[in-house]
């Protein structure tokens, strides 16, 4: 053992618990999830826009760093979707939360995938932008919002395909179901007779 760490072994347990605290708080994750449908248009290399697609597919994502709405986040995210039921590209990405507004984040986000029926590696670009609560649902964030994303093939010879879209929260959709559910277990009262 060198002199160097003799001197610093003690001060090994002091560094940890004075920052495992804050790596705690740090990495409390903030998960969304939901459907998402669209439409789009597939391009040629020169840019051109070229036959119109519709997009359908589901996302979810976790956001870290974030303490209060106004705090900047860094998240992984984990989507699938097809094209007119053509394809089935799976992606995985990271992407960074802006609070542009407390409740109307701007997210930007990147990263790859594969094509399920085909093999061919993708690669995506994303723009969200919408409304996201903060940790109201416990670790659960309800969002709602828009997207463009443009996607292109890494392997294949797949045109690449700008999508514009919306995204609404799975939990947000089952609110219908949760209040029928609420209001059939609720006593309503006495019977009348």
């Amino acid at each position: 053992m060198t002199q160097n760490s003799r001197l610093m072994t003690p001060f090994l347990p002091v560094a940890l618990a004075l920052v495992m605290p804050a790596v705690a708080t740090a990495w409390e994750p903030e998960f969304s999830a939901g459907p998402e449908a669209g439409g789009g248009f597939v391009l040629d290399d020169d840019g051109n826009v070229g036959e119109a697609i519709a997009w359908l597919g589901f996302g979810a994502d976790v956001e870290l760093f974030r303490s209060i709405s106004r705090d900047m986040g860094l998240g992984f995210t984990l989507r699938f979707g097809t094209r007119d039921f053509e394809d089935l590209p799976i992606f995985g990405g990271v992407e960074g939360l802006f609070p542009i507004h407390e409740a109307f984040p701007l997210i930007l986000g990147a990263g790859a995938g594969v094509n399920a029926l085909t093999g061919d590696g993708l690669w995506y670009g994303r723009l969200w932008w919408g409304a996201r609560s903060h940790n109201q649902l416990e670790l659960y964030s309800v969002s709602v919002g828009i997207f463009v994303e443009y996607q292109r093939a890494i392997t294949g010879d797949a045109p690449p395909m700008l999508l514009f879209g919306a995204r609404v929260d799975g939990y947000a959709l089952l609110w219908p179901f949760l209040w029928l559910y609420q209001w059939a277990t609720v006593d309503q009262g006495p019977a009348v007779v």
